[in-house]
């Protein structure tokens, strides 16, 4: 399976865009665990750095921007 990876606007790499066009000032993205489900981003909550699309599900890491997974529960804006 080839991988996925989201992109960020040039004048800013916090402004991330998803592959679906979700950007933090539409939708936006939430920390979450590896199933794509939102946690508070602690250490002890076990966050690692990875992020879901509020719009699509998918999940990603915030280092690579790589697309790791997808949460099928995830709300989908039409």
């Amino acid at each position: 399976m080839k991988k996925e990876f989201i992109t960020h606007e040039p004048e800013s790499k916090d402004n991330w865009v998803c592959i679906c066009g979700n950007t933090p000032t539409s939708e936006g993205f939430d920390p979450c665990d590896a199933e794509g489900n939102q946690i508070a981003p602690t250490i002890a909550s076990g966050w690692t750095n990875l992020y879901v699309c509020d719009r699509c599900g998918r999940v990603i890491r915030q280092d690579t921007l790589e697309v790791i997974g997808r949460n099928p529960k995830a709300k989908v804006v039409a």
